[in-house]
């Protein structure tokens, strides 16, 4: 069997220009799909006005954040019914602490529970029994590195003072959030 080199050539470029095509089209899909699922936050801080990517807290959340002390004080300061607790004093942003199905949470304080160089946050595990509270610190930056331990990515606090900048490194010990390495050095 012999072959036609024109009906190749015709074969080839049809070939080609069907390539571009797909190629085409599927690159908006691409660039779509991207648009509509970005990258979680990873760095918060004392010098935002709450998170990047704010998500409403769930009740049981509230809840929890209801007992904290420093919460308590405010609303009792402001003589509010622990019950009325505005949810408008934190934000709230998912996190994938542990992998990429599970979705937990960060939560930042705001209005009258932020300080002017700390903010308090507050790290959740969401589990199928309810949120755990594994983490709250009051710090000026809480970053979510890539660095995993125990299964969980590692957390950096960042605070700082006229001359010097603290870092404290922590892990998860399989039940909470603790330190596991602290640096304090001089703001350059």
């Amino acid at each position: 069997m012999t072959r036609n080199p024109k009906k190749m050539k015709n074969n080839d470029g049809l070939m080609i220009v069907l390539l571009l095509i797909a190629f085409a089209i599927q690159r908006p899909a691409t660039a779509e799909k991207h648009r509509s699922h970005p990258p979680e936050q990873l760095r918060f801080s004392a010098e935002d006005a709450g998170v990047k990517k704010p998500i409403p807290i769930p009740k049981d959340v509230l809840e929890i954040l209801s007992r904290d002390e420093l919460v308590r004080n405010v609303l009792q300061n402001q003589n509010i019914p622990v019950e009325k607790l505005p949810s408008s004093w934190f934000s709230a942003s998912e996190i994938h602490l542990s992998g990429p199905s599970e979705k937990d949470l960060i939560v930042e304080a705001s209005g009258p529970l932020a300080g002017g160089n700390v903010v308090t946050f507050w790290v959740f595990f969401m589990t199928p029994q309810g949120p755990r509270l594994v983490m709250m610190a009051h710090e000026h930056d809480l970053i979510v590195k890539s660095a995993y331990r125990k299964g969980h990515r590692e957390i950096e606090l960042d605070s700082m003072t006229a001359g010097q900048i603290s870092t404290v490194l922590c892990r998860f010990s399989g039940k909470q959030y603790v330190a596991y390495q602290e640096k304090t050095e001089p703001i350059k």
